[in-house]
């Protein structure tokens, strides 16, 4: 009984997260699914650019239509800039 308790506590909580936007994405994976969309993310790997710029960037492509939400865009920027340094 109590597996099954934990069970569903756990569930719960990753249904929540996925409804919050995807509170358990990594900046990898949102490189993959939601900049892959529109283009291929190799684009953004060959790319060296400051924090500054790519939040700049990240910012441009949310006003063209990438699916980001604040902590997502965060996320990514973070991400960006610790991979792909200039």
């Amino acid at each position: 009984m109590k597996k099954v308790a934990v069970t569903t506590v756990a569930l719960s909580l990753m249904v929540s997260g996925a409804a919050l936007g995807g509170v358990f994405s990594n900046g990898q994976s949102l490189l993959e699914s939601r900049c892959a969309v529109c283009h291929p993310s190799s684009k953004a790997k060959v790319l060296k650019r400051t924090p500054a710029q790519w939040d700049g960037i990240v910012s441009n492509m949310m006003k063209k239509g990438a699916k980001l939400n604040a902590e997502e865009k965060k996320t990514l920027v973070k991400y960006l800039a610790e991979n792909y340094k200039k």
